[in-house]
């Protein structure tokens, strides 16, 4: 995140605590919609920005949030959306390296504890396996992490008669307790059939090398 993207992220922040409950839980739904809209990060701020001041306002009048806009807020959002161009191929694509990086290193994290713990269980030296199946449970931890924040944001609003998809956390809590489970079972699965090793290395390797993914990771998520 650029330098400007966190400098109206910050004022944003501030202006929002301002907002009832009420307001806010709309509000909410709104900008999760935007975040997968396919717009700049800069761009989502400036329509919260606006969206912000929107019901401030309306606040000070004593007026809710459906007065003001009504109640189709996909709709307005669709319609805010189309105001703006789309990012480019290229900004896309770091992305999806910066989210990819993000998944590897907490993978890469939770795989050094993990073996960490084993070598002192059995008295082992710390040394680092990589598996066939670490690689395979990251590719689908990184699929199913964007499948969830696809389905949450992409659906935000129900239909015309409920505002917002907390009205229907029953749904919600399906859709994610499956996901979950079958993410388990994959993983179960992948460190029974696919349990060889494809490289060894001192645990202090793997470790500095977490940490050098972290490093480009936030290098490259200031740029994007």
């Amino acid at each position: 995140m650029s330098k400007k993207d966190k400098v109206i992220l910050n004022q944003n922040n501030k202006r929002e605590e301002l907002i009832n409950k009420e307001n806010d839980k709309i509000l909410t739904d709104m900008i999760c919609y935007l975040r997968v809209s396919g717009i700049s990060k800069y761009n989502q701020e400036l329509v919260r920005a606006d969206l912000i001041e929107m019901i401030l306002d309306a606040q000070e009048r004593e007026e809710n949030i459906q007065q003001v806009m009504g109640e189709n807020y996909k709709q307005i959002c669709d319609n805010i959306i189309a105001e703006f161009p789309q990012e480019t191929k290229n900004k896309k694509i770091l992305e999806c390296i910066d989210i990819t990086l993000i998944c590897v290193c907490i993978f890469g994290l939770y795989s050094i504890i993990v073996q960490v713990i084993d070598c002192i269980v059995n008295n082992k030296a710390l040394i680092y396996d990589l598996h066939v199946s670490y690689l395979i449970e990251i590719a689908i931890l990184i699929f199913a992490s964007n499948f969830i924040v696809q389905y949450i944001c992409k659906n935000p609003f129900d239909d015309e008669n409920k505002s917002s998809i907390m009205d229907n956390k029953l749904i919600s809590f399906i859709v994610v307790f499956i996901t979950m489970a079958t993410i388990l079972i994959l993983f179960m699965g992948c460190s029974y059939l696919f349990n060889s090793t494809i490289l060894t290395v001192p645990l202090y390797v793997s470790i500095i090398s977490v940490v050098i993914l972290f490093i480009i990771e936030r290098i490259l998520n200031n740029a994007v």
